[in-house]
């Protein structure tokens, strides 16, 4: 077992589930950019912020807040995030 592969299982399956939500999150809002043409430099224009800030959202290990991930959905015109709809129960 290699020195990643320790790290790996050391990690708390939370922590992991966290990491890869960010990273599906950032891979979204990447794919959106790319969907539109726009560069980071165009939503760092859009959402008032700095490229560096932008780049740092996007690396995939930034905690994301809501509200923040609600102001990019404004900008993109489109969903990042999804929940299903509730069903009502009879």
């Amino acid at each position: 077992m290699d020195a990643f592969d320790r790290i790996v299982v050391r990690t708390p399956a939370q922590t992991r589930r966290s990491v890869s939500k960010m990273l599906d999150v950032a891979d979204r809002i990447h794919d959106l950019l790319r969907q539109r043409g726009m560069s980071q430099k165009d939503l760092a224009v859009a959402l008032h912020k700095s490229e560096s800030e932008i780049s740092k959202w996007l690396s995939g290990t930034h905690n994301l807040e809501l509200k923040t991930i609600i102001r990019i959905e404004e900008a993109l015109g489109e969903d990042i995030l999804m929940v299903p709809a509730k069903t009502v129960s009879a």
